[in-house]
């Protein structure tokens, strides 16, 4: 896959990525993280320009917040987000996006969604997507759920002999697998899963 990004929000908590005429694909990963707060901004400069943002977060014991921006400045451009977080323990995660359409950006489309798990009564999410345009020929959507686990899907697992704690990791894994089978770079894919998934 060309221009496949790969950024670790414990290394680079703030990045603004410049995309001209190009199709762009950005991996945003929180594994646990250490910082409490990460901002990225993908700013479409090139007529054309496409960009993919995946972000995949898992959260244990902590608070972290997450900004981002899809910034359209040039016409027909697009942008498709998809944020998911897995949130174990006391986990507090809080998702803020904006999709900003400057005014000579007609015939944008964008789309944002952020989709949270939570695996335990004390974990918590919220999500506050923003629309900013400015421009009269555009599509901009987007959505967000929060939810659990249901006591049937495990009860489905368990009557195949997978044990509680089990159910809960396949189910989570396969959460994250949406996002993550969106990445056609099958070996960045892999070591991303391994990544995530080892601390599951």
């Amino acid at each position: 896959m060309k221009n496949l990004v790969i950024v670790d929000v414990n290394r680079t908590p703030k990045k603004t990525f410049v995309v001209s005429n190009k199709h762009a694909v950005f991996v945003i990963i929180a594994r646990f993280p250490k910082v409490k707060e990460a901002t990225y901004r993908i700013s479409l400069r090139g007529k054309g320009a496409h960009a993919m943002i995946i972000g995949l977060i898992m959260g244990s014991k902590n608070d972290f917040i997450l900004h981002t921006l899809q910034e359209h400045k040039a016409p027909e451009t697009t942008s498709d987000l998809l944020v998911k977080a897995v949130l174990l323990d006391n986990a507090r995660f809080s998702y803020d996006g904006v999709i900003r359409v400057e005014k000579r950006a007609q015939k944008t489309d964008a789309y944002q969604r952020n989709e949270n798990l939570l695996l335990s009564d004390s974990s918590f999410a919220r999500s506050d997507p923003t629309l900013e345009i400015l421009a009269n020929d555009v599509r901009c959507t987007h959505g967000a759920t929060i939810g659990k686990i249901s006591e049937d899907e495990l009860w489905y697992l368990a009557s195949r002999g997978i044990s509680n704690t089990m159910g809960r990791k396949l189910i989570a894994e396969g959460f994250l697998e949406s996002a993550i089978m969106r990445i056609s770079d099958t070996i960045a894919a892999q070591s991303i899963r391994k990544r995530l998934w080892m601390t599951l």
